[in-house]
């Protein structure tokens, strides 16, 4: 007993047992393995994967983000030069071409002259065979006017105006299994004008044209429906310049028949069935509307107000009309010549002009083609294009090159350029499809590319401390 606090004096000793927890000492011992897994994969990265890759991405860059460029180009083309070229990896760029240009470099793209405008003509032959067509396409700037003459040997001649994309679509035009639709037009065709000029005279020669409408029946009761259908094939009217007016002169019965009887033979041998035959027939009903729709032309002396009839479209000219619907800005047809062999018969004789006064830059072509089943039509036309210009007036001279095949300009470090290149017009007329190819080349800016290899010096540097 405790004395002094009169408490029991008791011997127990209370022993307290250490635990030692094992999972604690195998995180530990984890930690320290998976440091040294680190340092490892580090180390692999840092000497095999990082520098392969500081070594592969200049290579790339030089031979193909920043590699030669070629562009296509034809007269009259305006091109920026811009891909391929950078102002962090190029020190300088090189522009050769296989025929002479001019170029500029400008730290802003270049205004637009308006007052100033270059003239450009380019004269087109063509012959179309029934259902097929050519185009030209044009990039026209805001003010640009493009005037057009064009006349065809034989009828069924057509112009289709489209404003696309660079590359003309053709909605597969061969597979001809569209539906027939009417003609959607673009919101600027009124910009497209047409007007007839000139004299011009319509008879196939000058003992032979062909009846009226209305004559038709007065010949010998004899005829089949296949000779009937070829005067009405082959009828054309002359038209007579004055005063707006128009009428139609007939000429002996017997000149006209002995034409159609050789027609016919013609047709005959050539046609081997029945089937072939009526459907020439029904398609007699199709050409005597568009005569008489025609005959509205002339005695209105306007072709502004001329109005096809939809159901004298032909699949081919329905699958044209749904493949660029709601981007037409003109369909019209033109009335034959025989006068029209060659181009020079634009200068002189009468013809259909179409005049396009461009309300927004974009691209525009011209698709011609031929309805006409039974003979090529020669087409001719003549663009006459006047272009707005660019301002290169504060250019100096060290940042232009005029009339020359090749030429360097010099990239600054950290700055805006672009450069223009300009193929010149030769006499402001193109007769031909003169195709010239513009190469240009980046100069490697070398103090840029050797920042890679010292990036992998200082990284197997920096292995060796780790």
């Amino acid at each position: 007993m405790d004395l002094d606090h009169g408490i029991p004096a008791t011997n127990n000793i209370v022993y307290y047992k250490a635990q030692r927890y094992s999972s604690l000492n195998k995180i530990n011992d984890g930690i320290g393995k998976m440091h040294g897994a680190k340092r490892v994969v580090i180390f692999f990265l840092m000497i095999m994967v990082t520098p392969t890759f500081l070594i592969i991405l200049p290579l790339y860059l030089r031979h193909h983000v920043f590699a030669n460029v070629a562009y296509v180009v034809t007269e009259s083309d305006i091109v920026e030069v811009v891909d391929g070229i950078s102002n962090i990896f190029c020190e300088s760029q090189t522009l050769k071409m296989n025929g002479s240009f001019n170029a500029f470099q400008l730290s802003d793209v270049p205004k637009i002259n308006t007052t100033r405008r270059k003239h450009i003509r380019l004269k087109k032959s063509m012959t179309l065979p029934d259902d097929t067509f050519e185009y030209w396409g044009f990039h026209l700037l805001k003010g640009a006017t493009v005037k057009l003459k064009l006349c065809s040997r034989y009828e069924g001649s057509r112009i289709l105006v489209v404003r696309g994309e660079r590359n003309l679509k053709t909605c597969h035009l061969l597979d001809r299994q569209m539906k027939k639709v009417g003609a959607q037009f673009d919101t600027e065709h009124k910009q497209v004008k047409i007007t007839l000029e000139a004299k011009q005279e319509m008879p196939f020669n000058d003992s032979q044209s062909l009846l009226e409408p209305g004559d038709v029946g007065a010949e010998d009761e004899n005829n089949t429906d296949v000779e009937l259908f070829l005067k009405h094939k082959l009828s054309k009217y002359k038209k007579v310049n004055s005063s707006d007016e128009y009428k139609v002169e007939n000429v002996s019965k017997r000149n006209s028949l002995q034409e159609i009887q050789q027609e016919l033979y013609k047709l005959q041998q050539a046609l081997r069935s029945n089937e072939k035959i009526d459907l020439l027939v029904r398609k007699t009903k199709r050409d005597l509307e568009r005569h008489i729709l025609d005959a509205k032309i002339q005695h209105g002396g306007n072709a502004m107000n001329y109005t096809d009839d939809e159901d004298s479209a032909s699949s081919f000219e329905a699958e044209l009309l749904f493949c660029y619907n709601g981007h037409i800005l003109l369909t019209e047809g033109f009335p034959p010549s025989h006068l029209c062999t060659d181009v020079h018969y634009l200068e002189n004789g009468e013809h259909l002009q179409t005049i396009h006064n461009v309300a927004s830059d974009g691209y525009y072509h011209y698709i011609f083609y031929s309805d006409n089943d039974y003979i090529s039509n020669d087409i001719h036309v003549v663009f006459d294009i006047y272009k707005p210009t660019f301002q290169y007036s504060n250019v100096s001279e060290e940042k232009k090159c005029m009339n020359q095949r090749e030429c360097t300009f010099s990239v600054p470090f950290l700055s805006y350029q672009i450069v223009i290149v300009e193929v010149p017009t030769k006499d402001g007329i193109e007769l031909g499809d003169e195709v010239f190819l513009l190469v240009s080349t980046c100069h490697p800016r070398m103090t840029v590319y050797m920042i890679f290899p010292m990036l992998i010096m200082i990284l197997i540097l920096g292995c060796a401390y780790l």
